[in-house]
């Protein structure tokens, strides 16, 4: 999840107007932000399944090679693991998804051994990151001007549809805020429940994009779908890329997509158990 926060951060379009229905434009974005950092301080609640297909085109637009991975993720106190368990569409060997449940298991022994001093450290490097990713979202409250487009359903919900463009005087402070100036697009936000159900956004500048350590050129397009989870949080549900993207010094054309399932709640007393697939 940490991949789709990221892009949550980023994807964030917000200013000040008014609806015809007499709504502040700024107190309902305010609250789609507010709803965000809630359902992001709980993710480490749910364990969940990440398929990611990575596609590299030709210059028509055709596939020249594809990538594909399927990961289970999970949280344990505090630090994200993540499981291979699949690739390019086939499960792993018996052999292989052993290695993999024996890696987790080291790391979740290591963590289990852990000092006082290095449990502390390790949860204050999490804890830094989440105050970077928070403030970096509350940061969205300066960073756009909005123009409202009008009303959308997305997933049998109703919600406000909010095009966002970069003020021009946006000073942001750290290095995820900075990254908010370089996109503008829509957002649709549930009118209920304050939930951002869908974003669509596109780089107005050069941006180095965290998924696969690449440099997206002005024009790419990023969007994001959310879905409800046991009626109680809102989590990313699909993502989607189309660049031309810089990568280890060569410009490529690439189309990303993560897909998010299985979203299953985790209790803290549980026992974390793998099934190794049979070849």
């Amino acid at each position: 999840m940490a991949r789709s926060t990221h892009v949550r951060v980023l994807l964030l379009a917000i200013g000040v107007t008014w609806v015809a229905s007499g709504e502040d434009v700024k107190e309902i974005f305010r609250r789609a932000v507010e709803k965000d950092e809630r359902n992001y301080a709980v993710r480490d609640q749910y364990t969940f399944r990440e398929e990611s297909t990575v596609e590299f085109l030709d210059k028509d637009g055709r596939p020249k090679s594809v990538e594909r991975r399927t990961k289970e993720v999970l949280f344990y106190d505090g630090t994200q693991l993540e499981r291979l368990v699949a690739k390019d569409g086939k499960p792993l060997s018996e052999r292989e998804a052993q290695k993999e449940k024996e890696r987790i298991d080291r790391e979740i022994a290591k963590m289990k051994r852990e000092s006082a001093s290095a449990r502390a450290k390790r949860r204050g490097e999490s804890a830094a990151a989440l105050k970077e990713e928070t403030e970096g979202r509350r940061q969205v409250m300066e960073a756009f001007d909005l123009t409202l487009k009008g009303e959308q359903v997305v997933a049998g919900r109703p919600c406000w549809l909010i095009h966002g463009k970069p003020r021009a005087d946006f000073r942001p402070k750290g290095r995820r805020a900075d990254q908010l100036k370089k996109f503008q697009g829509d957002a649709c936000i549930d009118k209920v429940t304050s939930d951002w159900m869908r974003l669509e956004m596109e780089t107005t500048d050069t941006i180095s994009f965290g998924l696969f350590v690449l440099r997206l050129q002005p024009g790419a397009s990023v969007k994001l779908e959310q879905t409800r989870v046991n009626d109680e949080v809102c989590f990313p549900s699909k993502i989607d890329i189309a660049a031309n993207a810089r990568l280890l010094g060569m410009m490529k054309r690439v189309r990303v997509t993560v897909r998010y399932s299985d979203f299953r709640k985790f209790a803290t007393d549980s026992t974390i158990t793998f099934e190794t697939p049979q070849e």
